[in-house]
């Protein structure tokens, strides 16, 4: 059987048996070998050798597993006019450039308007980001000032908050008489056109397709995940219908496809139209697509909303800009209730929980959930987690939860939480990754894409360094190695998945799974990180080239 042999400048394998290696041996899509080139070859003498020294001058590393993004959503956003303050790279390699003010986002809405020919259209458009404009936001009047007849949608880059223009509150039926809590008022009771959390349901996918596109969109997820060195990536909050699941996997089992999925039916969203023993049911029957490239994950709750959309649940002493506390998804008491059915038949959970009251209640409800039914190697997940405190996390790692912190929230809006949200005492403990890894608690870190750039190689960066957008560090204490880091974006997500038995470390018998780039993140500067170039990525064997893009 033949046997072929990737030459590198290094191979960083996170293997613990392999101190030193520049080769990697692959055998029908798996890694058979790993080591330095003459002792990997007379050791695999007997066997038919073909030396592939495309990446000679590169560094191989295990391939990146996001752990939290929407694939999906990050494929069909960028259809979108992007109005967030940051630019965003494209499929093709281009970048849409940011808009740093609240004027320049009208503007560019005004543009996209002009441009488009049916005038019954909607206009829609993401990124946006309050914190990110001087704490300004979207009013009514301004999304009517771009048209008064056509309906205009922007969806804030939390994916949590959207702001209408009166055209589209009234193609959904919203007006003064409205009683949804999530329809944000002013202080005379009057519309804003802000739309928060549940109260998103009367407009997204009815009124609001985010996820046009089709499998267009799921290509372009993929190519977006392979051009950062994704091998794996996640789909966190799918609807999961048995027809939409079929489509997916049609297009991820495809030889072209350049990365494996794992998709997370979205139970909270899943119940307002399905029973429990309903859901129950889907489930099972979705198992018939499971495949090597594609495969169901954790089942995804959701408790609270974002920190910065500040719709978090806060503990004392709240937020320090005095905004209200933010919202639960559901009570605490149902979500307990409806997650233990799937908690006694075996799935892994996982429980969107930002703000610290929201992490306090979801570490109490698996308490619960185990104590009721216990579990061995149960692998529950808290997303997000991003401020626990010392004492949480004590009680996570006893309860054998797993943590998926949002390292880019320290970057994009760490600012923002040390003056806004949550304050300064509280802030140096945001995303405690430094926490989870002194204590042992498995973990990973993650983009949450399309909230934040699909990029590991970034995630690593702010990781390891937790400089915010202004240059401030926050929390020196809870900085981690970039080996670490990286452990943490491949093998470390790997087991949050239930697959570190074959992904995320380059070892005998797992999946040829590899990201290639430019440089060792764990030799270089820490703060290169980021800027280091991803050139390709194999996947079980197949390699999956960047040039061009």
């Amino acid at each position: 059987m033949s046997v072929t042999v990737f030459t590198a400048r290094s191979v960083v394998t996170l293997d613990s048996a392999v101190s030193q290696a520049n080769v990697v041996a692959v055998q029908d899509g798996r890694v058979l070998h790993t080591g330095m080139l003459d002792q990997v070859l007379a050791d695999l003498e007997a066997h038919d050798i073909t030396i592939d020294n495309q990446f000679a001058d590169s560094v191989i590393v295990p391939g990146f597993i996001e752990a939290h993004c929407h694939i999906v959503r990050e494929g069909s956003l960028s259809r979108f006019p992007w109005v967030g303050s940051y630019p965003r790279r494209q499929v093709d390699g281009s970048v849409q450039p940011g808009c740093p003010t609240v004027e320049a986002i009208v503007e560019r809405l005004h543009k996209a308007h002009s441009e488009m020919k049916d005038q019954s259209e909607s206009l829609i458009a993401v990124g946006f980001d309050v914190s990110m404009v001087g704490s300004q936001t979207l009013t009514l009047e301004m999304l009517d000032s771009v048209s008064e007849t056509r309906p205009v949608w922007v969806m804030q880059s939390n994916g949590h908050v959207g702001h209408a223009n009166s055209a589209m509150l009234a193609r959904a039926g919203v007006d003064n008489t409205a009683t949804d809590e999530g329809v944000h008022r002013d202080e005379n009771g009057d519309l804003t056109g802000e739309i928060r959390e549940l109260a998103l349901a009367m407009f997204l996918g009815v009124h609001v397709n985010l996820d046009a596109g089709g499998e267009s969109a799921i290509w372009d997820g993929g190519h977006l995940a392979r051009q950062a060195g994704c091998t794996m990536v996640t789909d966190l909050a799918n609807i999961a219908t048995k027809k939409s699941i079929e489509g997916f996997a049609n297009v991820v089992n495809h030889p072209g496809f350049p990365t494996r999925v794992r998709y997370a039916p979205l139970a909270t969203f899943i119940s307002l139209r399905l029973s429990p023993d309903e859901i129950a049911d889907l489930l099972v029957d979705l198992e018939q697509f499971n495949s090597e490239k594609f495969a169901m994950g954790p089942l995804k709750f959701i408790a609270d909303g974002s920190i910065q959309g500040r719709t978090a649940r806060m503990n004392w002493p709240g937020y320090c800009c005095g905004s209200p506390n933010g919202l639960w998804l559901g009570d605490p008491e149902d979500l307990y209730k409806l997650m233990l059915p799937f908690h006694k038949a075996g799935y892994q959970l996982a429980m969107h929980t930002n703000g610290d009251e929201a992490i306090e209640v979801g570490v109490d409800i698996y308490r619960r959930l185990l104590e009721a039914h216990p579990r061995f190697d149960h692998r529950h997940r808290l997303e997000h987690v991003q401020m626990a405190t010392d004492a949480m996390f004590r009680k996570i790692k006893t309860l054998g939860i797993c943590v998926n912190l949002f390292a880019n929230h320290l970057y994009f809006w760490g600012d923002t939480h040390r003056h806004d949200t949550m304050g300064p005492a509280k802030a140096r403990h945001l995303d405690a990754v430094g926490t989870a890894v002194r204590m042992e608690i498995p973990h990973s870190i993650h983009s949450d894409a399309p909230v934040t750039p699909l990029a590991p190689l970034f995630t690593m960066w702010c990781a390891v360094n937790r400089i915010t957008s202004t240059g401030h560090v926050l929390g020196e204490a809870e900085r981690i190695s970039a080996l670490d880091a990286l452990k943490a974006m491949t093998i470390g997500s790997a087991y949050l998945l239930h697959c570190d038995d074959e992904y995320g470390s380059i070892e005998v018998g797992k999946f040829a799974d590899f990201a290639v780039l430019d440089a060792d993140p764990c030799a270089v500067d820490p703060m290169a990180i980021k800027d280091i170039s991803v050139l390709a990525t194999v996947v079980g064997g197949v390699v999956h080239s960047n040039s061009g893009n």
